[in-house]
């Protein structure tokens, strides 16, 4: 087995927060046993990971998401997408 390492550099980063904040982020962070900027880490990446893109009501994006079939946008082999729809348009 091989484990790779990735080398993630750190920076400092300043904040001014309000201090009841900070008092439950410390709090926070030590009863997970962890440091508040690994708990302010954490909340970042499950923030940035909840962003899911919405297209605006009746954009052109919009129809083109509602125009492709439900049970191929969950698909990401465009491959066989592609295979299906020229079958399909061909009548192969």
């Amino acid at each position: 087995m091989r484990i790779k390492l990735v080398n993630m550099s750190k920076e400092t980063l300043n904040l001014t927060i309000e201090s009841s904040i900070k008092k439950k982020a410390k709090r926070i962070a030590s009863q997970k046993g962890i440091s508040v900027s690994k708990l302010f880490e954490r909340a970042i990446e499950s923030e940035a990971s909840e962003v899911v893109f919405t297209p605006r009501s009746g954009s052109a994006v919009e129809r083109l998401l509602n125009a492709i079939p439900e049970s191929e946008k969950k698909s990401t082999d465009y491959k066989t997408i592609k295979k299906s729809a020229l079958e399909k348009k061909y009548e192969i």
